[in-house]
């Protein structure tokens, strides 16, 4: 994919609940994710005791409609201090999750820009986009982080399995520890920093 780092997970709902985790969504959160999709988006999200909020797909590349997107979030959202919020329920709104639907790009430049403008962080699902590129840079690549997938019905698959890829490397590093249940590096100790999971 050209990411700087990779961190092997047991799935591609594992992979997407540990990059939620690492830029700390939890139940003050709500992340922005598309309503066509499979259940693994919404279900990482509430993993997190975060609020899934379904935004609209376009119909001509099945991803998420910018320009629908960047209405709605000019009307329900303010910045304060350098944070998104919905104006009505008064959660974060910390993230974006971007589908690539049967590898499809959809308008993820666009997106990307929508996204910094509103200070919301861009997740791409990259289950479905191995091999998928846009303008020579490979989906998965565009935000800051990105869940593989290597599940049977995937276009590289091991039979179960997934992946973040990422080139932040103190994510690399948090989400390595999550992976690993947050055991801390010893010869024989068992200490633990932090709840980790066995991903």
């Amino acid at each position: 994919t050209g990411a700087k780092f990779v961190i092997a997970t047991n799935s591609g709902t594992s992979a997407l609940h540990l990059s939620l985790k690492s830029i700390n969504v939890d139940k003050n959160s709500e992340v922005l994710v598309p309503t066509l999709n499979f259940a693994a988006s919404a279900n990482a999200i509430k993993y997190c005791n975060a609020t899934p909020h379904f935004i609209d797909s376009s119909i001509y590349d099945l991803g998420v409609d910018a320009k629908k997107l960047f209405k709605y979030l000019k009307n329900i959202s303010k910045i304060k201090n350098g944070t998104c919020y919905n104006k009505k329920t008064k959660k974060k709104i910390s993230a974006l999750i971007l589908v690539h639907i049967f590898g499809y790009s959809g308008n993820v430049l666009e997106i990307k820009r929508i996204c910094n403008l509103f200070k919301i962080e861009l997740i791409e699902d990259a289950a479905e986009a191995i091999g998928s590129f846009y303008k020579k840079k490979h989906l998965g690549t565009f935000g800051k982080l990105a869940a593989l997938n290597f599940n049977g019905n995937k276009t590289i698959t091991t039979g179960a399995g997934g992946a973040v890829i990422t080139d932040n490397k103190q994510l690399e590093k948090k989400i390595y520890s999550l992976s690993i249940v947050s055991k801390l590096p010893h010869k024989w100790k068992l200490e633990y920093g932090s709840i980790g999971y066995n991903y």
